[in-house]
C-alpha cells in the first residue's frame, strides 16, 4: 500500500491508491494500472485504527469495554477479571494501581466504543468483498488476453501445479527457470514481472515429459543437454564448440544430475549427522551448565553454614563473656553499696552526735557535767568510727581474671582460605621395622598438615607385581580425634604408624604414600624398599599380652605383659603397645612400655572394643609382633 496522499487538506479526505501490477500477453512488457479507492471516512489508516479498537491485553477488538479509573479501556471477560486482586486493579497500560470500590462489576461499560465497533466490523467485510470482487475482475480480463494468444497455439492440456489438486485449472504459461507451469490465477499471484521473476523466461505450456531438465541455454535457444565439468554448468552443444568450453571434459546432463544429486544428499547426510552431534553437545553443554549452577549453589551453602557455625560459636563465646562480667558487676556492685550504707550511717550518727554535743556546750555547769563522762566516750567511739569509714579504691580498672585476648583467634580467622589439597607425606626409614610377614611404616605428616588430612593412602607391591605393573593399596582414616597426635596424651611421638600385613616371606616390597582431602589428592612419596626377613631369622623374642591378667575401665584398659622384662638390656630391644577401635582402618596408637609389665591406657571411650599388640623392635629394622587381644571398655 502506497503512502496516503492528501488532496484536501481543508476537509481532511484522504485516498488510498494501490498500483496493481498486469503481465501483458507477450510476455516482455508490464503496464500498472491505478484504481482509486473509495474515499476512507476516518482520517487515519486501517493499522491505526486497528490499535485503537484493539485490548492493550489480548490484542483482539474489544468485547464488553470498560473504562478504568485512570481512563484506560479493557475488556471485561477474560481480561480485567484476570487482573483485580480484591478491590484493586493495576492498569496494564500507565501501570497505576486503581482502587476499585464495588468491584469490577461497578466499572461503567463503554456502550459508544462497541457501537464503533460494529461499524467498523461491517465496513471492514465491505472492504473485502469488494476487492475480492476487483481480483476476479483482473484474473478475468487477464485470461481473455491469454485466449486470444492461445488462438495461434494449439489447445494446452498441462494443468497448473499451483492450483488446488480436486479443481486444478489448465496451465497458461510455464516459467523455464522455476520449471514450474502456471494458471492466469496463479501467474498472476506468484509469478510478477518484478525481482526476481524479471528475467525468467515465460513459453507455451509444457508437459514435464516435453521439458528437458534444466531448460534452454540462454545463449543460442538451444536445449541444455551437457554438463562441463571444468566450468561446473549446464550448456547445449552449440556452446561445446566455443572457444569458452573448448577442450573441456563434457558429461551428459543426466549423469551430471545424478552425481552431484548424489554428492548433495551424501553432504545432506554428513550435515544431518554433524546437526545431531551439535544438539546432543548443547544438550550436554546447558546440562553442564545446570549442574556447575547447582555445585556453586552448594559450595555457597556450604560457605554459609561453616560461617554460620564459626559465627554461632563467637556468640556463644560473647554471651558467656558478657553474663560472667555481669555476675562480677552484681558482686562488686552489692559490696559497694554495703559499704556506702554503713559509711552514711556512721555519717549520720556522727552528724547528730556533733549537733547534740554542740548544744550540751551551753548549758549551765551541772547539767554539763552530768553528761559529759559518757558523751566524752561517744565523741571519741564515733571519731574512730569516721576514720575507719575511709574510701577503699577497689581494683576497677584491672578487674583480675576478665581479660580477653583474641589476638590469636583472629590471626587464625585471618589465615582463613579454601582448603587445599595436602602436601606430599613421608616414610620416615629410620622408625621402620619388619618380620617374617609384617612391615611396620612410620609416616611423617607433611609440615604440620596432619589435621586437614582425610586419609592416607599406602601403595605397595612385591618384585613381581612390579613387573606385571601391580600394586595393592592400604586406606588408613585420619578421624578427627586422632589429628591430635604428637599434642595430646596418650600418643606423645607426632607419628602415625601403620602396620601392612600378610606378606609373603623373605621378599622385597616397594611403599610409597599419598595424603587426600575434600580438595585433593597430594603426590606420592618417594618410594622405599623392604625385604621381609626369612623364617626364624629374627632374633627377638616374640611378646606377649596375658588376656587374663588385663583389666577394663570405663575409659582405661590396663594391659598385662612379661615381654619387656624377659629381655635383656644388651640386646637393645624395645617395646610398645599400640592399640586403636576395633573394625577400623585407623592409624596405630603407640606408647612406650619402658620396660614394665603392665602399663595402663587413658583417654579411651566409654562402651568400645579397642584392639591391643605389643611391638617388639631392635636398632636394625627387626621386630616381631605379640598376639592381637580385644578388649570393651565398661560402660560410663
Amino acid at each position: 500500500m502506497m503512502r496516503p496522499c492528501s488532496l484536501n487538506q481543508d476537509f481532511g479526505d484522504v485516498f488510498l491508491f494501490s498500483p496493481v501490477n498486469v503481465v501483458a500477453t507477450n510476455g516482455n512488457h508490464a503496464f500498472e494500472h491505478v484504481r482509486a479507492a473509495p474515499p476512507q471516512s476516518p482520517i487515519r489508516s486501517k493499522m491505526d485504527v486497528d490499535s485503537d479498537l484493539q485490548c492493550p491485553i489480548c490484542l483482539e477488538l474489544f468485547s464488553y469495554p470498560i473504562i478504568l479509573p485512570c481512563s484506560h479501556v479493557l475488556c471485561r471477560s477474560p481480561c480485567a477479571e484476570h487482573l483485580f486482586d480484591f478491590n484493586f486493579i493495576r492498569c496494564p497500560v500507565c501501570r497505576d494501581n486503581c482502587y476499585v470500590s464495588g468491584g469490577i462489576s461497578s466499572l461503567p461499560r463503554v456502550i459508544a466504543l462497541e457501537n464503533i465497533i460494529e461499524r467498523y466490523k461491517a465496513d471492514r467485510s465491505v472492504r473485502e468483498n469488494t476487492n475480492d470482487q476487483s481480483r476476479n475482475d483482473e484474473s478475468s480480463s487477464l485470461d481473455a488476453s491469454l485466449s486470444s494468444q492461445s488462438d495461434v497455439e494449439k489447445d494446452s492440456q498441462v494443468l497448473c501445479h499451483l492450483c488446488n489438486s480436486v479443481s486444478r485449472k489448465k496451465a497458461k504459461k510455464s516459467c523455464l527457470d522455476c520449471n514450474t507451469s502456471y494458471c492466469s490465477n496463479c501467474l498472476l499471484l506468484n509469478h510478477q514481472k518484478k525481482d526476481p521473476f524479471n528475467t525468467h523466461e515465460l513459453v507455451s505450456p509444457r508437459d514435464e515429459a516435453n521439458q528437458s531438465v534444466t531448460g534452454v541455454c540462454s545463449k543460442h535457444t538451444d536445449q541444455l543437454s551437457l554438463y562441463c565439468k571444468e566450468c561446473s554448468v549446464p550448456i547445449c552443444t552449440l556452446c561445446k564448440e566455443s572457444s569458452l568450453h573448448k577442450d573441456h571434459f563434457m558429461i551428459t546432463i543426466e549423469s551430471a544430475y545424478a552425481d552431484i544429486k548424489a554428492s548433495i544428499e551424501k553432504n545432506l547426510l554428513k550435515l544431518g549427522t554433524s546437526q545431531e552431534m551439535v544438539t546432543s553437545s548443547l544438550q550436554h553443554q546447558r546440562d553442564n551448565l545446570k549442574d556447575m549452577q547447582q555445585h556453586i549453589d552448594r559450595k555457597r551453602s556450604e560457605i554459609n553454614t561453616q560461617c554460620d557455625m564459626l559465627l554461632a560459636e563467637i556468640e556463644n563465646k560473647r554471651s558467656f563473656f558478657l553474663a560472667d562480667l555481669e555476675y562480677e558487676e552484681r558482686i562488686r556492685q552489692n559490696e559497694q553499696e554495703e559499704l556506702i550504707k554503713v559509711m552514711e550511717r556512721i555519717l549520720g550518727s556522727s552528724q547528730a552526735l556533733y549537733s547534740y554535743t554542740s548544744e550540751v556546750l551551753n548549758e549551765n555547769v551541772s547539767e554539763f557535767l552530768e553528761v559529759a563522762s559518757t558523751l566524752s566516750e561517744k565523741l571519741v567511739k564515733a571519731t574512730t568510727d569516721c576514720e575507719t569509714a575511709q574510701f577503699q579504691p577497689s581494683e576497677v580498672d584491672v578487674l583480675p581474671g576478665k581479660l580477653v585476648d583474641f589476638r590469636k583467634e583472629k590471626n587464625v580467622i585471618r589465615e582463613m582460605n579454601y582448603l587445599l589439597a595436602p602436601e606430599t607425606p613421608s616414610v620416615d626409614v629410620t622408625r621402620c621395622s619388619r618380620s617374617e610377614d609384617t612391615v611396620v611404616l612410620v609416616l611423617s605428616p607433611p609440615r604440620n598438615s596432619h589435621d586437614v588430612i582425610d586419609q592416607y593412602e599406602i601403595h605397595y607391591c612385591s618384585e613381581e607385581q612390579k613387573s606385571l605393573e601391580i600394586e595393592d593399596t592400604l586406606i588408613v582414616k585420619n578421624v578427627p580425634e586422632d589429628r591430635l597426635l604428637g599434642k595430646n596424651v596418650p600418643n606423645c611421638s607426632g607419628v602415625i604408624v601403620v602396620l601392612v600385613e600378610n606378606l609373603c616371606k623373605s621378599t622385597t616390597y616397594y611403599f610409597c604414600v599419598s595424603a587426600s582431602n575434600q580438595s585433593g589428592r597430594s603426590a606420592n612419596s618417594e618410594v622405599v624398599q623392604c625385604t621381609t626377613l626369612l623364617p626364624g631369622e629374627s632374633v627377638i623374642p616374640a611378646p606377649v599380652i596375658v588376656e587374663s591378667l588385663c583389666r577394663a575401665f570405663a575409659t582405661s584398659v590396663q594391659i598385662y605383659s612379661s615381654s619387656p622384662q624377659d629381655v635383656a638390656a644388651e640386646q637393645h630391644i624395645s617395646h610398645f603397645l599400640l592399640y586403636r577401635p576395633r573394625g577400623q582402618s585407623r592409624a596405630w596408637r603407640t606408647l612406650c612400655l619402658y620396660g614394665r609389665q603392665d602399663h595402663r591406657v587413658f583417654g579411651l571411650l566409654a562402651g568400645t572394643d579397642y584392639e591391643f599388640i605389643i611391638l617388639g623392635c631392635n636398632q636394625r629394622g627387626e621386630c616381631q609382633v605379640s598376639n592381637r587381644v580385644y578388649i570393651q571398655t565398661e560402660q560410663s
